[in-house]
């Protein structure tokens, strides 16, 4: 049980840290995150967001966030529900945010799975709406 209650007060911390700096300080996950990880998100690398294709190394994830910072603006995260158990923790909240080159906006309910090894993140998977991500990053 302590574990389940670390992983969750690390993840708290690095959201808090995110929402803090409007995701412009991608610190809090780099930290965070094992040299030997993997990242999926639920759009797969859609044309219209090729950023969200799957991640398996640090500098991999150092790159998603550095490309989704570079095409969206955050406007509101909020994850709020932590639910743990043996090494994964699932949280889920909503996020809205505007893409810069349309300038309009995805609001979405949104579900992150970590998992963690030996104090580090070593999995993570995103889920949101897709329909809705794509639509706002189509002019």
């Amino acid at each position: 049980m302590a574990a389940q209650t670390e992983h969750v007060a690390i993840l708290k911390d690095a959201y808090a840290q995110w929402v803090d700096a409007r995701g412009n300080d991608c610190g809090c996950w780099m930290n965070i995150i094992a040299d030997d990880v993997s990242l999926g998100s639920l759009a797969e690398g859609s044309p219209e967001v090729p950023f969200t294709t799957r991640r398996t190394t640090k500098s991999g994830v150092q790159a998603y966030l550095d490309d989704l910072m570079r095409d969206w603006e955050m406007i509101s995260h909020s994850m709020n529900d932590f639910i743990a158990q043996d090494d994964r923790v699932a949280v889920i909240g909503r996020a809205i945010w505007r893409n810069k080159g349309t300038g309009k906006i995805a609001d979405t309910r949104k579900v992150d799975i970590w998992r963690f090894q030996d104090g580090k993140v070593v999995d993570f998977e995103e889920y949101y709406d897709t329909a809705r991500l794509i639509a706002a990053a189509t002019p």
